[in-house]
């Protein structure tokens, strides 16, 4: 299933590109840092633990053998919704440019929690933050994106296969926290808005079906890793038989082979412009979707309940949409 004729070596020069990573610090994040680094790229590594995230770039500078590699440490947490602003700011204070954002931080089959902005952990880390944090630089993607090639400019957004065992409704608007659900379809309901934010994203900011390639166009994708060796499969295989079956059978990858679909969405040259918009499986491959994942109405719900929320909440200016 892992097997593709790209690696992180097939990349094109990323000199002057400027990219940021949520979650960079530990697993697939931090060998999908590895693979933009090694081509040159500048790259903001967004973790809530700046010792954490400093030591994994002194890991990685040591592993690029390059002591002055442009990595950079930005201080976000998806469980505070403030963070994440601070966090765009910071960058925006420091740059001008961005290349690509790529959304990979993720908690799978955690305990019950609740953030400090009120919402469950799983809709909060894996999706409304990363929401937040795209919303924010979408001017800045769109005004670099404007002085590229097309396509040099891309968003990715990590999901899951669990989007398609989403239960009822798909996102359960009436009761997004799911407080009377198991962990998993927790889980599940994050992913499968992922993947409807990503649709959703190409309908506003990608290339439109049918026109010629302009610039200012920003290509997106929803990129479901497969099962990787990390932390959360540890979740998933303490949480259900399936994980642990499946890791014990050793059918995880490593997270080197995991980032790869991260790696070909964000910034590989044969990512095709017809792809944007659409849900990757492993690896560099267009995979199908079906039922939720489909619905143009719950993508077009989904976007204006989160910005209600996060206007209501003061997260967004009013005078701003996208």
């Amino acid at each position: 299933m892992m097997c593709s004729p790209f690696s992180a070596d097939s990349l094109p020069d990323l000199t002057g590109r400027v990219y940021i990573i949520t979650g960079g610090n530990a697993g697939i994040g931090y060998e999908t840092v590895y693979g933009l680094a090694s081509k040159g790229a500048t790259v903001y590594v967004c973790a809530r633990s700046e010792s954490k995230a400093i030591a994994a770039i002194d890991s990685l500078r040591e592993k690029l053998q390059n002591h002055t590699a442009p990595l950079h440490y930005l201080h976000m947490n998806n469980m505070d919704l403030s963070s994440v602003v601070a966090a765009a700011n910071t960058f925006l204070a420091k740059e001008s440019s961005l290349h690509g954002l790529i959304l990979n931080a993720g908690i799978m089959c955690t305990p019950w929690e609740e953030s400090t902005d009120g919402y469950e952990a799983h809709w909060q880390t894996n999706y409304l933050a990363h929401y937040l944090l795209s919303y924010l630089l979408l001017p800045t993607l769109q005004a670099t994106a404007l002085n590229c090639e097309p396509g040099v400019v891309r968003i990715v957004e990590l999901t899951s296969g669990a989007w398609q065992m989403a239960k009822g409704p798909g996102i359960w608007f009436d009761q997004i926290s799911m407080a009377d659900h198991e962990p998993f379809d927790r889980y599940c309901q994050s992913k499968l808005a992922n993947v409807l934010h990503i649709r959703e994203l190409q309908k506003k900011v990608g290339p439109k079906p049918g026109k010629d390639a302009k610039r200012g166009e920003v290509w997106v994708a929803a990129v479901h890793p497969g099962l990787v060796e990390t932390g959360l499969s540890a979740n998933f295989a303490t949480t259900s038989l399936l994980g642990r079956t499946m890791l014990r059978l050793g059918m995880g990858a490593t997270p080197e082979k995991g980032a790869l679909g991260s790696l070909f969405a964000a910034a590989s040259s044969d990512f095709k412009r017809d792809w944007s918009g659409s849900y990757m499986v492993p690896t560099a491959k267009k995979g199908w979707t079906w039922r939720w994942a489909n619905d143009k109405e719950l993508q077009e719900k989904l976007w204006t309940w989160t910005e209600d929320q996060l206007r209501w909440k003061g997260f967004l200016s009013s005078s701003v949409r996208v």
